[in-house]
């Protein structure tokens, strides 16, 4: 009779990746069970619109994919679609999952890619790019929505305070942003533990700020598309999701600021930004006039579907990637095909 091993099948390896999608999976339920009023939002999925609902899904879906589409872009496309599709769905399943205030999946997406042979520098600088970018979108809708929004080309009634400031704020925070990416790389320390880490901190900051402007003026001109449409997608969703519960939602531009704003609360420490993600949001809508019941519902049904489809697509590309690390291509293969690129 022939063993399990000559007839080809390993079943330790089966079994790692077993229980690793086991952890994956307990890791999900319990970050969905941490929402906040899950109960009272499955009572009032009975009384919303479905196809509201599923409109919210979906978009939610293609956020999904415009994030894989920066990502792709970040890395100038050299590797495989395939291969960014599964590595961009991780990616967003481990923000989900881990608690690293949404450099979760940058960090981990890090970590494969040089696993698989890239250059650590090139892996670690293009994901802090990809994170800045992504982010930077937010910032510049908060700019745009409150200054079109104060100045009356965007309908919406709310004090300057509420519209114009934070406008204002974040315009500085990006004139500082590229004058600090355009500055000279700071000289490393002789000595002294920590100002060596302080150097560490700022030199990593500074290449991944310059990096990133050096993406948007020379690189793919898809990375900006992939991440407006990722930021745009995901405002679609939580919009679907206020029209499921009836509407009352605040008018497009303070709509876009109560969003933008209100995702401060996902740097809290926790995966997926549980608690602190919701707070923020339903308080901003409260702030831009929405009522807290609608704020609430339409803020608790938009984030099992954030939260919950990062965390089932990811979960299976984890798996995925798990299988692809334990049988990668030749390091120097893959090391050659990404240093043949002109990466500055």
């Amino acid at each position: 009779m022939a063993r399990a091993h000559d007839a080809g099948i390993d079943f330790r390896g089966v079994a790692k990746r077993v229980a690793f999608f086991v952890i994956v999976l307990v890791l999900s339920v319990v970050a969905f069970a941490a929402l906040p009023g899950v109960g009272e939002v499955r009572d009032e999925f009975s009384q919303a619109e479905p196809g509201w609902i599923v409109a919210a899904g979906l978009f939610r879906i293609l956020s999904m994919l415009g994030f894989v589409r920066a990502l792709w872009s970040a890395f100038d496309r050299v590797m495989p679609w395939r291969r960014a599709l599964v590595l961009g769905l991780a990616e967003q399943g481990a923000n989900v999952l881990l608690p690293a205030g949404g450099a979760g999946g940058p960090a981990y997406g890090a970590y494969v890619l040089t696993r698989l042979g890239v250059p650590a520098d090139l892996a670690a600088q293009r994901h802090a790019a990809l994170f800045l970018v992504t982010s930077a979108v937010s910032f510049a809708a908060i700019t745009v929505a409150g200054t079109l929004t104060a100045i009356g080309l965007l309908p919406g009634d709310a004090a300057l305070v509420m519209t114009l400031l934070p406008a204002a704020a974040i315009a500085v925070v990006f004139v500082l942003a590229v004058l600090f990416g355009r500055t000279n790389p700071p000289h490393e320390p002789s000595a002294g533990k920590i100002r060596r880490l302080v150097w560490r901190v700022w030199n990593f900051v500074h290449g991944g700020v310059r990096t990133s402007i050096d993406l948007l003026s020379h690189g793919d001109p898809l990375l900006l598309f992939g991440s407006i449409t990722y930021f745009a997608f995901d405002v679609a969703s939580l919009a679907c999701m206020f029209q499921a519960f009836g509407g009352g939602a605040p008018e497009l531009g303070l709509f876009v600021l109560a969003y933008a704003l209100g995702h401060a609360g996902a740097l809290l420490p926790t995966p997926g930004g549980v608690g602190g993600t919701e707070g923020g949001l339903i308080g901003m809508f409260v702030a831009y006039g929405t009522s807290l019941p609608l704020a609430a519902a339409a803020v608790v049904g938009y984030r099992v579907f954030q939260l919950g489809l990062p965390a089932l697509f990811g979960a299976v590309a984890l798996v995925r990637i798990q299988r692809v690390l334990a049988h990668p291509p030749p390091r120097e293969v893959v090391a050659a095909r990404f240093e043949a690129h002109d990466w500055h």
